[in-house]
């Protein structure tokens, strides 16, 4: 009996354009560079909307069309291409070189968006798109013929430039879930995890009321499930220039539970950025995307209380504002990868980069106490040598 082969060719565009639908964005791009029958029905801009879409639900939103549309982009494709891998951190990363001149000037916050999707449990449970930089722009001032920010003609946009960079994509000053103001330091605590107690007016001062607290989720602790469950994307988008990066690390990187008796959890994802000496000493900055949520016995998803990014030299020390804006500028031109491992691997040499680091300057300042007290001690004792001699 002979087996009679089906050829490419004979497959109509619709049944190939019906298959590709199906696949994910590496398969699609192999199949571009497969043959010439295949590229161009892997190359339909349409193929890679449904991708797009699928992957970002916020790209399927309306305030995510006009930015889209309003920017560069060159095709889906490329905007997949793009925001697919994440930022890679490897010894030696140095800053990629800027492709224009422009570039290696002052940032303008209103030709960045975000386009941030949260996911539980493998399903998209918040999309988010964000137009510009609305701290930055609050205070901005008109631009030039150049678009170049002229940011010495007003006293508020520097005092935002010297401020610590965030961008607040989500933020509840009053948590109306426990009745407190929100403070992200206490998850800073090393003793976080330990029960504080609290008098009658701890309340009133700020701390939550452990009246009426379940028992049961008292001792149930969601570490581990928001560690495994929890998935987040941040894309950050260049309007101007159609460039985009993924600036999140997709898992999280720190789970901690910050209030123990009402199941507010603190997770951190983000990414390392490559910079240049003359913007931070020791040319990293780290990116932090900080989600703070409430778990609930019973609760089918987080109640979301605050996204908000932040940034971080080396030392540990907050990035101003004005840096800020430049460390995103360096993303968008940084080394990428889609191998997670590889990237993973990158923030345990980031780590042991940033102890070392801190060894070093705790050992200079131990050194330089101890060589002031000695010649603390040196002056008083001629002090006390002339004072007795004469």
């Amino acid at each position: 009996m002979e087996h009679r082969m089906c050829h490419l060719k004979e497959l109509s565009r619709d049944i190939l354009a019906d298959i590709f639908v199906r696949t994910d964005g590496s398969t699609l791009a192999s199949a571009a560079c497969a043959c010439c029958e295949l590229h161009d029905v892997a190359r339909e801009q349409s193929l890679w909307r449904q991708l797009c879409q699928a992957t970002w639900p916020s790209t399927a939103l309306e305030e995510a069309q006009h930015v889209i549309s309003s920017s560069p982009i060159g095709g889906f494709d490329k905007f997949y291409a793009n925001s697919y891998p994440l930022i890679l951190h490897a010894k030696g990363t140095k800053p990629m070189p800027f492709k224009c001149p422009e570039l290696k000037t002052h940032v303008s916050p209103s030709e960045l968006a975000s386009l941030v999707d949260v996911y539980y449990r493998k399903e998209c449970v918040l999309s988010k798109v964000l137009d510009g930089i609305p701290e930055a722009m609050n205070f901005s001032h008109a631009k030039d013929s150049e678009y170049n920010w002229n940011m010495n003609s007003n006293d508020c946009w520097r005092w935002y430039s010297n401020c610590p960079f965030k961008l607040e994509l989500l933020s509840l000053d009053y948590d109306e879930f426990t009745g407190f103001y929100n403070e992200l330091s206490y998850a800073n605590n090393e003793n976080d995890n330990h029960c504080h107690g609290h008098d009658a007016n701890d309340e009133g001062r700020g701390f939550p009321s452990t009246s009426g607290v379940d028992d049961e989720n008292l001792r149930h602790d969601y570490s581990m499930e928001l560690m495994e469950s929890l998935r987040l994307s941040w894309v950050l988008l260049d309007k101007k220039n159609g460039r985009s990066v993924n600036l999140s690390s997709w898992k999280p990187l720190l789970v901690q539970r910050t209030w123990p008796f009402h199941g507010v959890y603190l997770i951190h994802f983000g990414s390392i950025v490559a910079v240049e000496e003359s913007l931070l000493p020791h040319k990293l900055s780290k990116c932090i995307i900080i989600v703070r949520c409430k778990m609930t016995e019973g609760e089918g998803c987080p109640k979301w209380m605050e996204i908000s990014m932040q940034m971080e030299d080396l030392t540990g020390a907050s990035v101003s504002g004005s840096k800020g804006l430049m460390v995103l500028n360096h993303a968008l031109n940084c080394l990428q990868s889609s191998n997670h491992l590889e990237v993973e691997q990158g923030f345990h040499q980031y780590e042991k980069k940033r102890r070392e680091t801190m060894k070093k300057i705790q050992f200079r300042e131990t050194l330089i106490d101890s060589f002031c007290v000695t010649i603390e001690f040196t002056i008083l004792v001629v002090f006390c040598y002339y004072f007795f001699i004469f």
